[in-house]
């Protein structure tokens, strides 16, 4: 008998041990599966939403809220006898045999995205914090501006305007021309003030002799008064709102996250025909 214990002890164990490593392996195999699966689906969701906006339909979503993936482990050991004649069993027993079984059952919690709270962060104006964190990043600031900003000190925007008729301002270009120079040139930094969580100032610094001029001419576009550029550091406040509070900050009026999604309806391809159909809504583009 002792000699065939060892054996089936064996079996056991490396059943065992094999339920203990697929605990981390599974979690690496199938965690990435599931994130994968949300990033994709979230994709789907608001490219679904840009063209049903094009076409003037209703959307909603859903959000993921909770997955709970439960993982059961079952192990099987096998020992096979043969009675009687040997001749009767001889070559058709697997004396001894082993196994596992890994079986995984998710629950996937959904949960609607509606309600006063989803309404307010759709049409509210997007932060300056979080517009500041986009223009300190390895974002091209020209482009964060024409995308996320109204006008700044009064100055509009020229480009996704819903009124056709209206006379395009060149000089929204030219300040975003400098800016992005200065602040690709490390010269111009958008920072939080340590006082006050909620203020925010840009900082030009470090700009003399080599972009006195860039830094004169911005000043004048953003009708700043009373600073001479003389490669002392300039502070400007910059606060979220329509009209600045003085002669020496900077209003940035921001986009709303509803005409975000706009300007990305408004790059969906339709079909020509549905176009004459009158089936689509014409949306202004850059």
């Amino acid at each position: 008998m002792s000699g065939r214990i060892a054996p089936i002890a064996g079996v056991l164990l490396l059943a065992l041990q094999a339920c203990s490593s697929l605990g981390p392996d599974a979690l690496s195999e199938r965690r990435p599966a599931y994130n994968e699966a949300i990033a994709a689906t979230n994709a789907e969701q608001y490219l679904a939403w840009f063209v049903r906006m094009r076409y003037g339909l209703p959307s909603s979503q859903l959000a993921v809220s909770s997955i709970t993936a439960n993982v059961r482990f079952r192990t099987a050991a096998e020992v096979q006898f043969g009675f009687g004649p040997g001749e009767n069993y001889v070559g058709n027993l697997v004396p001894f045999g082993g196994g596992f079984i890994y079986d995984e059952n998710p629950t996937i919690s959904y949960v609607p995205v509606q309600g006063e709270k989803h309404l307010r962060s759709l049409l509210s104006p997007l932060s300056m914090e979080l517009l500041g964190l986009l223009l300190n990043m390895n974002f091209h600031p020209e482009t964060i501006f024409t995308v996320l900003v109204r006008r700044v000190n009064g100055v509009p925007n020229p480009d996704f305007v819903t009124d056709r008729d209206q006379q395009t301002d060149t000089r929204f270009g030219q300040m975003l021309t400098l800016l992005s120079l200065l602040a690709l040139a490390d010269k111009l930094t958008f920072f939080e003030s340590n006082d006050d969580p909620k203020r925010y100032s840009v900082w030009i610094h470090d700009y003399a002799p080599q972009h006195v001029d860039s830094v004169a001419e911005l000043l004048n576009l953003l009708q700043i008064a009373g600073i001479e550029p003389n490669g002392q550091d300039i502070v400007l406040p910059v606060v979220g709102a329509l009209r600045r509070p003085t002669s020496q900050s900077i209003a940035i009026q921001t986009r709303s996250a509803l005409d975000i999604a706009r300007i990305a309806s408004a790059s969906v391809d339709v079909p020509e025909e549905d176009r004459a159909a009158g089936l689509t809504i014409e949306l202004p583009k850059a």
